[in-house]
């Protein structure tokens, strides 16, 4: 095997050597490649492809068999490469990513590497991927690909490699993996040159996480040849998320930062529970919902890709579209507060929506996307120091009185601004803030306008119960977003939560109050909707020279908007204190007795004020 390998190495070398110089003339840089992506910030994910082997149960087929004549009568007969197009563009979508090849081995274009495809295949007998470039040209939209690693089909392709364990439709127990990768490699080369992408989306890379086995993926070699012919690479390949080699993270299935973590990020979201088009999944997303999402992806600094499926004739369904047809409106009148701007300058989430900002011809502007409409009439912004010059709402124009004053009990300068009663939008409004100078506002925890104080695991500071040399010190610190590293003491866990357990461990927070009261301190964690919640330790918040202490008994369970349908949020309340003054506070959370039945997977300590 070590032959093999390194022969294939000298052969991916070799290959690259051949073409990069003609390729490479342009020189771009990877910020220059990269321009285009972050100024998208909205795209069009499609999963797309011969139904599942469940829909084809005669008697006598084998799940092989079943499978392989899906693929045969795959006749999507009403496909428009056009409509998709423009049911994107007037979403307000500014690329679009397609499933050129999903886990199946399924090929949706004339590939001259294998007879797997859709010209070979099928009574369809068009390139859909040719179809689909050519769409896109015409309308001005960049074009994407999804590639999966993994191939269920490929007969060297080895089960050991797989993303998940019993699929590979022909196992084949001499499969040399090394001959799968040359036959990767050259698909790659075959889709860039024959239709230009701006995008590889990698998938199914979960095979490869051993330091033994992702070396083959040859990750330099992939991402010099894709940027070598102007496209750039996911995280994906490889589960590199630290980004050494790709260039942008993608963010777990469905999964949303809260905040800003400092990197270039996408997040691909479906809009009911499936990514293919799955007959009886009725469980949509409101329009509303996808909003409050895109708005506050781009204040955090990255892209929304929101999945279509469309159906077996091609379709793309009514559901999907009238949602995107709200979306695509709102844009209209409120996409310069969303294409081409920046990340928020207050690095953590907030609970009324986002903020994005962009600096044109000198003078910087807020968009402040509000999702909860203040109701007393005055829209509060806490730890701006610029000297605002105008505020106003972004979609009519109309001017906003506004003051600007320091607080000092607090420490924060306050702006209140006077809005409306009503919402100006039903489902996102946008208030524009123009200012002097780059936005200055203060990076600390703070108190959110409606009382609450929302203080993040995953942005905490760790105390082990005994020191870890070179660990970081903050979960946010060890660039694990999305797929988990085992290491001593506190580690971060699925979804950028953060596993406690032990007696001694402890996370801290520094924030600032702006209004003093009587709170709930509660605790959010992550769970399964189907896990019951078992927690037999105990943990003890301290604030404000005052200790609650409690086991976590689950108070409430609601859907978890940042991760994935079947995640929730459990929320135990610890106890009540009080916060006497405003201004700085540090509080605690510690483990005081072991858990044994559950690790509680923390997501945030929050303090709900109680209205007397």
């Amino acid at each position: 095997m070590k032959n093999k390998v390194t022969c294939f190495f000298c052969s991916v070398l070799l290959f690259l050597t051949g073409f990069s110089s003609a390729q490479n003339s342009n020189g771009a840089t990877k910020d220059e490649l990269m321009e285009w992506f972050r100024a998208a910030k909205f795209g069009m994910f499609i999963h797309f492809g011969a139904s599942t082997s469940e829909d084809y149960l005669e008697e006598g087929l084998n799940k092989t068999e079943r499978y392989e004549k899906s693929v045969r009568d795959f006749n999507p007969v009403d496909l428009d490469a056009k409509e998709w197009v423009r049911i994107a563009k007037d979403a307000g979508m500014k690329y679009i990513v397609f499933t050129t090849k999903h886990h199946d081995g399924f090929c949706k274009w004339d590939s001259k590497l294998t007879d797997w495809d859709v010209i070979d295949q099928t009574p369809f007998k068009r390139d859909i991927v040719g179809e689909l470039a050519k769409a896109c040209k015409e309308a001005g939209i960049e074009l994407g690909f999804y590639y999966s690693i993994a191939d269920w089909h490929h007969p060297e392709y080895n089960p050991a490699y797989s993303n998940r364990q019993g699929f590979h439709f022909r196992p084949n127990p001499d499969a040399d993996i090394t001959k799968y990768m040359d036959f990767m490699y050259g698909q790659i080369k075959e889709l860039c040159e024959n239709y230009q992408p701006r995008l590889f989306w990698f998938d199914g890379s979960a095979g490869f996480r051993k330091p033994s086995k992702k070396r083959l993926l040859g990750q330099q070699e992939m991402v010099d040849l894709l940027n070598s012919y102007g496209a750039i690479s996911n995280s994906r390949l490889g589960d590199d998320d630290a980004l050494d080699y790709v260039n942008y993270l993608s963010m777990g299935d469905n999964m949303t930062p809260s905040g800003n973590i400092g990197v270039d990020f996408e997040s691909a979201q479906t809009m009911n529970d499936s990514w293919h088009f799955t007959k009886g999944d009725d469980n949509w997303k409101s329009a509303a919902t996808m909003l409050a999402k895109l708005v506050d992806i781009a204040g955090n600094g990255g892209n929304y890709l929101l999945n279509v499926g469309p159906d077996s004739k091609g379709v793309i369904p009514e559901a999907s579209q009238s949602r995107l047809k709200i979306m695509g409106e709102w844009l209209k009148k409120n996409g310069k507060a969303i294409y081409g701007t920046h990340a928020s300058p207050y690095p953590y989430e907030f609970n009324w929506g986002a903020i994005t900002q962009r600096t044109d011809e000198g003078v910087t502007t807020l968009y402040l996307h509000v999702v909860d409409w203040p109701k007393d009439g005055v829209f509060k912004l806490y730890g701006l120091n610029n000297a605002i010059t105008k505020a106003s709402l972004l979609a009519n124009g109309h001017v906003l009185s506004f003051t600007s004053k320091f607080d000092a009990l607090a420490g924060a300068n306050v702006i209140s601004i006077k809005v409306p009663e009503t919402a100006p939008d039903p489902y996102v409004s946008v208030i524009s803030l123009e200012m002097e100078g780059a936005p200055l506002m203060d990076r600390v925890f703070v108190q959110q306008q409606d009382g609450t104080v929302i203080l993040d695991a995953f942005r905490s500071m760790i105390h082990d119960e005994e020191f870890v040399p070179d660990k970081p010190l903050r979960p946010l610190d060890q660039r694990t977003f999305t797929v988990l590293k085992k290491g001593k003491g506190i580690m971060p866990t699925r979804g950028m939560t953060v596993g406690l357990e032990k007696e001694g461990q402890a996370l801290r927070w520094d924030f600032r109050m702006m209004k003093p009261g009587t709170y709930q301190v509660a605790v959010l964690s992550s769970v399964k909707e189907e896990d019951a919640w078992k927690t037999d330790g105990k943990m003890r918040a301290t604030v404000a020279g005052q200790s609650v202490e409690n086991k976590l008994k689950e108070q409430e369970r609601f859907d978890n908007i940042r991760m994935a349908t079947e995640m929730k949020c459990s929320v135990a309340i610890l106890g009540k204190i009080e916060i006497p003054n405003p201004g700085m506070q540090t509080l605690t959370l510690e483990v005081t007795s072991n858990f044994t039945d559950l690790t509680p997977n923390v997501i945030s300590v929050q303090l709900l004020p109680i209205n007397n």
